[in-house]
């Protein structure tokens, strides 16, 4: 292999295709459940991270379009609402679903009047 043809190769190894997945949303009283298709993406190739209130996904998948591995990625602004200490992450079947409770300032407050 020459040179050239090895720095063409070294390029398209780090290339990506990065890809926003479908999102389902889903409100409750206790909280939100996102739930994220990541096909080819397991607990390993996933990670989760909330930093200055943004909620940040990125799952490597083991699916290639065009010969490039797929990268999804999506990332949401959380609100004071949401309890991000004890949001839970769990893949199964090329989805990936968070759950996310609200934090006990996003309870009614009664308040007596005198």
């Amino acid at each position: 292999m020459n040179k050239v043809t090895q720095e063409v190769e070294e390029v398209k190894a780090k290339q990506v295709i990065e890809v926003r997945p479908a999102v389902d949303i889903l409100e409750s009283d206790n909280g939100l459940k996102i739930v994220f298709e990541v096909p080819g993406a397991n607990s390993n190739t996933v990670s989760v991270e909330v930093e200055n209130g943004i909620l940040s996904m990125k799952a490597e998948s083991a699916i290639t379009k065009g010969g490039y591995p797929v990268r999804f990625t999506r990332a949401f602004q959380l609100s004071d609402a949401v309890d991000i200490e004890k949001i839970t992450a769990k893949t199964c079947d090329g989805l990936l679903t968070l759950n996310l409770p609200k934090s006990a300032r996003a309870a009614v407050h009664k308040i007596a009047v005198q």
